[in-house]
């Protein structure tokens, strides 16, 4: 399954419903897009905590959500809630993994509701760093279908085989914006010791997703690893090599 890095954001802005849309029609199965908390406890989709707006930085944890809209009107620019995001994941058939941005229990427990209120189990997982998803981790007992998956972007060996809390997935890989993190990983994990890892978290109950990959070497140790859930901003070109036989 190829999951779309915040929608095809090579095609749109990322985080909005037209990236979502390229993403599905680029043949993704899979969406990441990034939830954040307003001052009052409101959900909107968005990676920054900073927004845009009229060429100033608006502070999102510092504003109301009726100021944002607000700010946002005048200056014609769209903004995507979570009631906008969770009309548009029932209207779709691929699965949706919500990174949420705060560890704060008000955002885990919004979005549990909704996935609740819609039987959206199957389609919407919760993911984030493990500090960040620790209140979705403990919700876990409360919510026995709920879908939390932790976030082990990181580049040292001993953090993917140390114990981790219990959940539904967890996520390998590196990020393009900490400088020299996939030299790292490349440089200490080769295909046959990242299979044995996948084969060890598999062992646990874990299902296991690699990301956020971009080029076809990554691609590579991945799939070599049997990994093939992949998250990417490079949509198209994943999209046409986890096709191949």
């Amino acid at each position: 399954m190829v999951i779309a890095h915040r929608g095809y954001s090579q095609k749109a802005k990322e985080n909005t419903i037209s990236a979502f849309n390229a993403a599905v029609k680029a043949g993704a199965k899979g969406i990441e897009c990034d939830v954040r908390l307003t001052k009052d406890k409101q959900a909107i989709v968005n990676h920054s905590a900073l927004i845009l707006i009229n060429k100033k930085k608006v502070k999102i944890s510092k504003h109301t959500l009726a100021e944002i809209k607000r700010l946002c009107k005048t200056s014609k620019q769209k903004l995507l809630t979570l009631d906008h995001l969770f009309k548009y994941i029932k209207k779709t058939k691929i699965q949706f993994f919500l990174e949420i941005k705060s560890s704060s229990p008000a955002l885990a427990e919004e979005i549990i509701k909704r996935i609740q209120k819609d039987n959206l189990w199957k389609k919407v997982n919760i993911i984030g760093f493990s500090f960040v998803v620790k209140n979705a981790l403990k919700i876990q007992s409360q919510y026995p279908k709920l879908r939390v998956g932790q976030l082990l972007l990181v580049s040292h060996y001993s953090a993917l085989t140390r114990r981790q809390k219990k959940s539904y997935s967890v996520l390998l890989g590196w990020l393009d914006a900490i400088k020299g993190s996939q030299t790292i990983f490349r440089t200490l994990i080769s295909a046959k010791r990242l299979a044995k890892i996948k084969k060890s978290f598999e062992k646990k109950g874990f299902n296991v997703i690699g990301g956020v990959i971009n080029n076809e070497k990554g691609f590579r140790l991945f799939k070599q690893a049997g990994i093939t859930d992949i998250v990417t901003d490079r949509v198209i070109e994943a999209v046409s090599y986890f096709s191949k036989d």
